[in-house]
Order: C-alpha cells, then structure tokens, then sequence
C-alpha cells in the first residue's frame, strides 16, 4: 500500500519514539485526504459487493447454530458433543487462520486473483456439505473447504473496503457486514423449513444454490483502491517469494506494539465469546423445554436485531471511536450474560429478550472488530496485521469451542450454567484487553479513539 499513511494513532505522535513535525503531520493528512475516497459510486459499489460477498462468510457464521442443532440430532447423534465441536471450532480456525497469507498478498498484490480462489472453495465446500454423514467428512467440506474459502474471502474483502475510506471507514464497514446479518436472518429460517419439506441434502443445495448467487457479484464488484495500493511489481523467484511470505505472514515483530498485542488478544475473546455462543445457544435452548423450531426462530431474532447493530458503525466515527464502542459493547454483553441469561435463562421470554439484545451488541461488535486495528496501525501494514490478529484468534478458537463442548458435556442445567459463566468471561476479557489498548494508544485522554 501506499507509503506515508498513517493513521490517529501515528499522526498524533503516540507512536514509540517518533517525533514528526507539524508541517510533516499536515503533508500527512494531505495525502489521506488525496487517496482515500471515503464516498463516491466507486467507493460505494465495492461495499455494495463486499455486501453480498459477507452473506456467505458471515451468513453461515451466523447460521452454524442451525447446522450444529441438526447435526446433533441425526446424521452425528450418536457422537459426543465434545466431538462435535471440533468440527465448529477447525472451522472458525480455518476462516481465520487462512487469513495469514491472504493479508501479505493483499498487501503485496491486492485481492485479485485470491478472491477467486476464495470463490471457488466455498462454492465446493457448500455443495460438498450436503453429502456429508460422518464427522471427517464435516471437517473436510466445512471446517477445511468452506472454512478456508470464507478465510480468503473475508480478508479481500475487509481489506478492499478499508482502502477506500478512512474517515468512514467504520461506517462504511458496518454497512458491508449488513450481508452478514441478512445471512443469519434468512438461513436458519429457511433451513428450519427445508429440512422438513426436502430433507437435508437437498436443504443444504440450495443454500449453495444463493450463496453462489451472492458470491459471483461480489468477487467482480469488490476491488482494492489504486491510490493507496503498492504493488509488487519486481518478478520474484519462487524462493524469494517464499521467504517473503514466511517472514512477514506470521510477523512476530507486531507483537512488541502493545497497541497492536492488546488489540488482537481482545478480538480473540470477542470474536471466540461471541462465536460460542452464538454456536451452542440453540443446544441450550432445546435443553431448557424449547421445541427444535423455536431454537431457529430464536437465532433468526438474534441475527435480525442485529441489523440495528450495524449503526455502532457510525456512532463510532461519529462520536466515540471504535475502541471506546467495542470497550462499552462487550461490557454491556457480559452484563446481559449475567444478569438475564444466567439466572433467568428458563424462561422462553426471556430468551427472546437475550436473543435480540445480545444481536444488536454482538453485530456491533463483529463489525467493528475487524476495522479497530486500523486505530493502530498504518494502511500498509492493514493487510498483515489484520491477518495476524485473526491468525492469533484462530489458534485461540481451537481450545474455545472444545472447551466448551467438555464443560457443557452431558447438558445438565448445572452444566450449561458454568457454560453461561465461561461465556461471560470471554466477553469481560475482551473489553479489559480493549480498554489496555486505547490506554497504550491515549492515556486516559478524553478524546474519540
């Protein structure tokens, strides 16, 4: 990407060590102002297909609840729990750790020719699911395949939206995440539905059948900008393009910034608390009396709140910044955990209360997760360091969800108790590790970050 961007953290001078005049800090923000388009049809085009390419990465996110539930209950119901969940948590592992290499080729090449590859897994991988009876064969077609593609996906096309808008960019991000969201809104309904009506395999085809659809839009429409990429162009030796990718993927150096190192461990235990819950809150659903239906309907209130979600985006760049939302979002999800899941989760109304308010909290969370790196670290760096952040919660995802699995174990009441618990304790971890960040970045200044 483009040299000499910077973001509020480096043009403010927080950055260790660096002393930047005040000429040079205007030059700065000149040249931001030059390359990043923040608005324009272009600009908003490639949200619009990042839009619809995050209905499959983020929709079946949002709607694994729904494939699990049924799972359980019959091609798998003889397999443990414990097992189960080794398939949902290679998975969420896959998605983010096969962002590692995907953020260098970003940085070096744009999202070209990895947003195909990413479309071609998918496609596979979603067809493939369909025929799937055993747990290697789960683990093959979603937790690699789909898992994978998803990965690849995500990276372009977080990444292709963060070079065209600064000011905006969080706004504009929550914008492309609404795909997510309508995801969840339309799957597990109509997997609910389907599953009755024409089974499971044919279920499962036509969910690839629309997740083809929005993806092939999606991988024309979303494109990196030009003005803040730097492209490799020197022809390099396949050795040399090697060691490259081994030296700057897994980059062990951004984990001296403790700016970046807080940043990450919080999108660890927000992105695995979230996902866990959002994974086994339809088992415990079902556990508590609730009919099989009830559990779907229970996850479609989750991801449709959700949509209202999405306006943290522009609060953020708005009024608090986005580490500031993320800090208050993942303690008011702790709250909610405590306060009305763990002791009242019995009642099926209030169920649905917990269902829409942890949708609001958790999509404004999920959305501004991946933008909040951008608070500290420069736009050339975006690529990698967002990459090694995900890597990060992927190898974090691979003991969350198993641990998980063990402790809920047989479903007694007592047991998914202690579950609620572990799950608040994710989400209490996150905002700590946010609120380092900002302190890292800002002290205890009172300004928007």
């Amino acid at each position: 990407m483009a040299d000499k961007v910077t973001d509020h953290v480096q043009t403010t001078g927080s950055e260790s060590g660096d002393q930047e005049d005040k000429s040079s800090i205007q030059i700065l923000r000149l040249d931001e102002e030059l390359q990043f388009a923040d608005g324009g049809a272009k600009a908003y085009s490639v949200v619009a297909g990042c839009c619809m390419g995050l209905v499959s990465v983020f929709g079946m996110l949002n709607s694994v609840g729904a494939i699990q539930t049924y799972i359980s209950t019959h091609q798998l119901i003889s397999v443990k729990p414990s097992t189960i969940s080794w398939i949902f948590a290679l998975y969420i592992f896959a998605i983010y750790a096969s962002s590692i290499f995907c953020g260098c080729y970003f940085d070096r090449n744009g999202c070209k020719a990895a947003k195909y590859v990413g479309y071609v897994l998918s496609v596979v991988g979603a067809f493939c699911l369909a025929e799937c009876e055993q747990v290697y064969q789960f683990i093959i077609c979603l937790s690699l395949l789909y898992g994978v593609g998803s990965g690849v996906l995500m990276t372009c096309y977080v990444s292709s939206v963060a070079t065209w808008f600064k000011e905006k960019r969080a706004h504009a991000q929550s914008i492309a995440s609404i795909g997510g969201s309508l995801g969840g809104i339309i799957f597990p309904v109509m997997l609910r539905k389907l599953y009755s009506q024409v089974g499971y395999k044919w279920a499962i085809r036509i969910l690839a059948f629309i997740l083809t659809a929005c993806l092939t839009p999606s991988v024309v429409l979303a494109q990196e900008n030009a003005a803040v990429m730097k492209y490799q162009t020197k022809k390099l030796r396949w050795g040399e393009t090697a060691r490259i990718y081994c030296k700057y993927s897994v980059d062990l150096r951004f984990l001296k910034d403790w700016k970046f190192l807080f940043c990450a461990l919080g999108c660890c235990f927000a992105e695995n608390g979230l996902m866990v819950t959002a994974t086994y809150f339809p088992t415990y659903a079902i556990a508590t009396g609730v009919s099989e239906t009830t559990s779907y309907t229970l996850i479609t209130v989750m991801n449709t709140a959700g949509i209202l979600g999405r306006a943290s985006g522009y609060i953020a760049d708005r009024f608090t910044g986005r580490i500031m939302i993320l800090m208050i979002c993942l303690s008011i999800m702790t709250l909610l955990s405590l306060v009305m899941w763990l002791p009242f989760g019995h009642s099926l109304k209030v169920l649905y209360a917990f269902s829409a308010l942890y949708g609001v909290v958790c999509s404004s969370i999920l959305s501004l997760v991946p933008v909040a790196i951008g608070q500290v670290c420069k736009i050339e760096e975006f690529g990698r360091k967002y990459s090694m952040m995900y890597f990060m919660t992927a190898l974090t995802s691979l003991a969350v969800l198993p641990i998980a699995g063990v402790i809920i174990g047989t479903g007694t009441t007592k047991s998914y108790n202690n579950f609620i618990i572990y799950c608040s304790m994710l989400t209490l971890a996150g905002s700590a590790c946010y609120g380092i960040t900002r302190y890292c970045a800002i002290g205890v200044r009172k300004i928007k970050f």
